[in-house]
């Protein structure tokens, strides 16, 4: 009888031995079926932490799914990281960037057309910007505006008007300065800077009255130099410098945002990146927003789609991919968290009073009346990094080491990097 026992224990203890086995090749399998999805990302000023964002939605949802972040500053560090990549064939699964990118990046071969299922409910103005041919490269996300932004009581107190010539913007200037105001915050330590305010000047005095500017500039039809606007452009950079702090070319973004919100200037040419600071400290009618005037006083505010989601045509996971993108562009909690935490605005047909910022009422007005322009006009014929190529130029003239004429000069022998 003690010998039955025994032999039903060890019978028991190997049964048990082989179900413990089983479970861990069970877990062991469950582990190596985990996919790594690769994600480029390239960040502006208000986006980083969005990946975080990201992060935890989607482990939620696609728990077997792991996330690999690379993330890069935009407007420094991106175009370079991503053509490093497409070199050693390592073409990230999803790519972070702007609208922009992919007409800059389509003729790679590396951007894979994206699922019409993906693109539903997004405004038709946000999809052109991604447009080649008949499909879409890119999934857009939202967009920011670009002007500058003003404090509405200095205006009040002093009985100014929103300027809509130059001349009008140089009295408001004067009388800002005879009451001992500071007319413009200002930050020129990053070339970036030079390089957005430079093209936004440019979209309202050049693009927007020829929208084939740069590809006739590439032809050698038209030039930097001799060009009375483009002269102007540039100039616009110098006046406002000039009409700002002592110090303006030392200080980053942070410190100018921080400044301004203190009211220690009126006017602040930005984008509605700087919100992020402003609104929190924002009441309500405390900003506005108008155009930079234009040499034909019909300035439009720019408004520019920001992010943008792209997937690799090579990659080996493609179902996946979709779910990702599926979750981050159609989840409304996700997308009203980023909303908010970036201060942009929303390209989808969703309801759009909760994501209103400090400026919302301005560019409502803006946008019924017809008066916004695309930033695409002006970034699709003059890719980025020869815009920040030729704002580092301007940079040296701005502190008095080179000339104007040198700037320009150097944008027409670099003519043929305008566009890739």
């Amino acid at each position: 009888m003690k010998i039955k026992k025994t032999l039903l224990c060890m019978l028991m203890l190997i049964i048990v031995s082989f179900s413990g086995c089983g479970q861990e090749e069970v877990q062991i399998s469950e582990q190596k079926e985990q996919v790594v999805i690769s994600v480029l990302a390239g960040q502006s000023t208000s986006d980083a932490g969005v990946e975080d964002m990201i992060e935890e939605k989607i482990s939620v949802v696609l728990p077997e799914v792991k996330l690999e972040w690379e993330c890069v500053d935009w407007g420094e560090r991106f175009e370079s990281r991503i053509r490093a990549r497409f070199a050693a064939g390592d073409v990230p699964d999803i790519i972070i960037g702007k609208a922009q990118d992919v007409k800059t990046y389509y003729s790679t071969g590396n951007l894979a057309p994206i699922d019409e299922e993906l693109l539903q409910g997004i405004e038709e103005s946000a999809l052109k910007s991604v447009t080649i041919g008949e499909e879409c490269y890119g999934i857009p996300f939202n967009v920011w505006y670009q002007g500058v932004v003003y404090h509405k009581r200095i205006f009040e107190c002093l009985g100014l008007k929103v300027p809509k010539t130059r001349e009008e913007l140089s009295e408001v200037i004067k009388v800002l300065k005879d009451n001992e105001i500071t007319p413009f915050a200002s930050h020129y330590l990053e070339s970036w800077k030079i390089g957005n305010t430079t093209m936004q000047f440019m979209i309202n005095e050049v693009f927007n009255q020829n929208p084939v500017w740069g590809d006739d500039f590439r032809k050698s039809k038209v030039n930097y130099q001799n060009n009375k606007v483009i002269r102007c452009c540039m100039e616009n950079n110098k006046e406002i410098l000039e009409n700002s702090w002592e110090d303006a070319l030392l200080i980053n973004q942070f410190t100018c945002d921080t400044r301004f919100e203190r009211q220690e200037a009126a006017m602040y040419l930005t984008g509605s990146w700087s919100l992020q600071l402003l609104n929190q400290y924002a009441e309500e009618e405390k900003y506005g927003i108008f155009p930079y005037p234009n040499l034909t006083g019909d300035a439009k505010l720019i408004r520019e789609t920001n992010m943008t989601f792209m997937k690799s045509a090579v990659t080996s996971n493609e179902e996946i991919v979709d779910e990702i993108l599926k979750v981050i562009v159609q989840d409304k909690e996700l997308i009203g968290e980023i909303l908010e935490f970036t201060q942009t605005y929303p390209v989808q047909n969703i309801e759009k009073d909760s994501f209103g910022g400090c400026i919302q009422k301005d560019i409502e007005s803006y946008e019924k009346n017809g008066e916004v322009i695309e930033a695409a006009i002006g970034n699709a014929q003059i890719i980025w990094p020869f815009q920040n190529d030729v704002a580092s130029q301007e940079q040296l003239w701005l502190q008095g080491k080179k000339s104007l004429e040198d700037v320009l000069e150097y944008a027409d022998e670099h003519r043929t990097e305008s566009i890739r």
